[in-house]
């Protein structure tokens, strides 16, 4: 089984973001650090004999100093598994060096608790931030995802619930500004999940492809903080790009998200605009050329957004469209911040967008609720014309 593949079906409750006590760490809080890393683990689903060997393996061999805290929320599912001090509900971990991961080393129990719930998400980094202040902050979503597609990411099984985009895109204004972002899930690296992150974070690592049981490896970005403290939130998000690739994963990038992150979205609302505005007489270049572009196994509705408009580029002969193409490939090229992939992936970039060739591809029959319909709510779509192009090119 692979580490973040897609697997999990519900249909997902939108919760109120109720407000909550967020209990205290046990300890008081340290002087400020330089970075704190909270790893979001929601390992209540078939990820759960992980939880235990990534905070062991990959968190602890180093831990926590003055200068770099390291933080986990970790929630199972209940009585799964007796090994390694299982336990019954959500703990919070400060991970010392050496630690175990068993409920007597937690800093906190929150008994159980939906990773699904953007209020568990926003609890935790609170909880992280008051207990364990630092100058910049390190966010990564440790379970299952598919892209911007609702019911998948973050599931937890016992609640029967996922962390969807709208949810996550309520909840950000909560969690305050975080430096780098990281997704230890499948799918992520795309321009609609990006764009949930402009301007509330610096930077954001994730991959093209499912991520298997490897992922982040969290022990090689810490004993990068370790040796530099003062590291940039763009040289945090390399570094947690380059640990992936010592493992079996595929594909691995990282981006700008900060004001770097304008010129695309701009770049991408223009080039829909043209690529509508020309649709009738160039649909069959569209098509051969989008044909050519890097899609991915576990999506073929996800293109890489760089190759798509390269391919374009050199097939058109409109010189309009030509011109807003290569705009899309500066425009990328100039927030790109790292990207690796296997010899099988050529062709990938490090971004990807949501561009399906049929009118069936715009909503997959597993999940609850229609996807273009959903599409369009988020962010990206409303800040582009980029679903108004995709609904023209596949009718």
């Amino acid at each position: 089984m692979f580490k973040r593949t897609i697997i999990f079906l519900t249909l997902t409750s939108i919760l109120a973001l109720s407000m909550m006590t967020v209990p205290a760490a046990k300890a008081a809080p340290p002087a400020g650090a330089k970075w704190t890393v909270m790893v979001y683990m929601a390992g209540d689903n078939n990820l759960e004999p992980s939880i235990v060997t990534d905070i062991q393996t990959e968190l602890a061999p180093l831990g926590s100093s003055s200068d770099i805290q390291v933080v986990a929320l970790a929630d199972r599912i209940p009585g799964y598994d007796a090994s390694g001090g299982d336990w019954t509900g959500t703990l919070l971990f400060h991970v010392t060096q050496g630690m175990t991961a068993i409920p007597a080393n937690a800093a906190a129990d929150w008994g159980e608790r939906n990773t699904g719930d953007p209020q568990t998400l926003i609890d935790f980094v609170q909880w992280a931030k008051t207990n364990y202040p630092a100058n910049h902050y390190l966010l990564s979503f440790w379970g299952h995802g598919w892209s911007w597609r609702p019911a998948y990411t973050m599931a937890d099984y016992t609640s029967a619930d996922t962390l969807d985009p709208d949810e996550v895109a309520a909840a950000i204004p909560s969690l305050g500004f975080i430096d780098v972002i990281a997704y230890d899930a499948c799918q992520m690296a795309t321009s609609e999940i990006a764009h949930l992150w402009h301007d509330h974070a610096a930077a954001v690592s994730f991959s093209q492809e499912y991520v298997n049981w490897d992922g982040i490896e969290y022990d090689l970005v810490i004993s990068d903080l370790y040796a530099n403290p003062s590291m940039t939130a763009d040289q945090v998000a390399v570094s947690v790009t380059q640990s992936a690739s010592v493992n079996s994963e595929r594909t691995w990038s990282a981006v700008a998200v900060d004001s770097r992150w304008d010129a695309l979205v701009t770049a991408v609302d223009q080039w829909a605009i043209a690529l509508n505005t020309g649709l009738a007489a160039n649909r069959k270049t569209y098509t051969s050329a989008f044909r050519a572009a890097r899609d991915f196994n576990a999506d073929p509705t996800s293109k890489d957004l760089r190759g798509a408009a390269y391919e374009i580029s050199t097939r058109i002969k409109d010189q309009n469209i030509k011109a807003k193409s290569n705009a899309v490939i500066a425009a990328y090229d100039a927030l790109l911040l790292a990207e690796w992939h296997t010899s099988p992936y050529s062709g990938a970039h490090g971004l990807s967008i949501f561009l399906p060739m049929t009118k069936k591809q715009l909503d997959y029959a597993g999940t609850p609720q229609n996807d273009f319909v959903y599409y369009q709510s988020l962010r990206f779509a409303q800040d582009t014309h980029w679903n108004e192009f995709i609904a023209a090119y596949v009718q």
